[in-house]
């Protein structure tokens, strides 16, 4: 090999490692610059070129009776051997390093382009939130100043207006809090209990992480009760971030059943009165068919109740 022959002048400086390292490593190529300025260092002061003037280096000079033919071989294999056995695979290793380099900012170029359109879509999402709770109000509010006119026509009482609207809107705001809540039934009272981590814990169940924004007990602390047995749990009131984490929590509420620990937990809409007197009387015709007609399953749907063959 030319390297066994190579002038321990140029060798010290020169890693043995750099003909095997499969990395790039700017250490290897600050060696092998210094290698070839000691080879020129040594040809200029052979052919009295001025130090570090290595581009006034001609063939004319090598051509001088100072410098020998052994001195000329000598230089020549000092360079093949730096340039194949060390300067190639550097070169090497940097193509392959500028290649990786490439593929990192194109992924980099992906990434972001995922991002801004989750972004995107992110704010298209809380704009029609936004747009839905003006659908809402707007909705609400056009139907009671149609019938508020139609009772200003008949009785001429202008006294009903302000107080209609005020009722619409504050209708219609609840009914949009409403919709990002839910209430939890069943679930045990402790007293200094943690209720955010409890109801993530319940929720993990359903494969579901939401970020939880309030979450509170209705009515009075039952843990205040001599009898544990007569205890009757209080329900909770758990507002989420958004609707789509209430609609995904309430299509999986079922496979609580089947969870031990949970089997006497429910998870149902945050209702108004009224829907609550609705939803009260369903259940109870519900539980009429499923007397009256055993054979076929019974089920309340989009506030109606449906009957199909078991």
């Amino acid at each position: 090999m030319l390297e066994a022959s190579l002038n321990n002048t140029y060798r010290d400086v020169l890693d043995d490692a750099m003909c095997e390292d499969e990395k790039f490593n700017p250490v290897y190529v600050e060696q092998i610059l210094e290698a070839r300025t000691r080879i020129f260092d040594e040809m200029c002061k052979a052919t009295g070129t001025p130090d570090t003037e290595y581009n006034e280096l001609s063939s004319a000079k090598f051509n001088a009776r100072s410098v020998t033919k052994k001195m000329l071989a000598e230089w020549l294999e000092a360079v093949c051997c730096i340039f194949d056995e060390y300067a190639t695979p550097v070169l090497a290793n940097s193509i392959k390093l500028a290649a990786d380099l490439d593929t990192m900012k194109d992924e980099k170029i992906i990434d972001q382009k995922k991002i801004i359109d989750l972004q995107e879509k992110i704010i298209e999402k809380k704009e029609a939130e936004l747009q839905s709770v003006k659908t809402v109000v707007q909705t609400t509010v056009q139907s009671e100043i149609k019938s508020y006119s139609s009772v200003l026509k008949s009785t001429c009482n202008k006294a009903l207006a302000p107080r209609r609207m005020q009722a619409a809107l504050k209708t219609a705001t609840e009914e949009d809090g409403r919709s990002r809540n839910l209430i939890i039934y069943g679930l045990e009272e402790k007293k200094e209990e943690k209720l955010e981590d409890e109801i993530l814990e319940v929720l993990s169940h359903l494969d579901e992480k939401p970020r939880i924004v309030s979450c509170s007990r209705l009515g009075k602390d039952s843990t205040a009760d001599k009898e544990p047995t007569k205890r009757n749990f209080q329900p909770i009131r758990v507002s989420l971030s958004g609707t789509d984490h209430v609609r995904q929590i309430l299509n999986k509420t079922r496979k609580l059943r089947t969870v031990e620990g949970y089997t006497r937990v429910y998870i149902c809409p945050d209702r108004s009165p009224d829907q609550r007197v609705s939803h009260k009387k369903l259940v109870e015709e519900l539980k009429q068919k499923r007397i009256s007609e055993p054979s076929k399953r019974h089920y309340i749907r989009n506030n109606s109740i449906f009957s199909s063959d078991t």
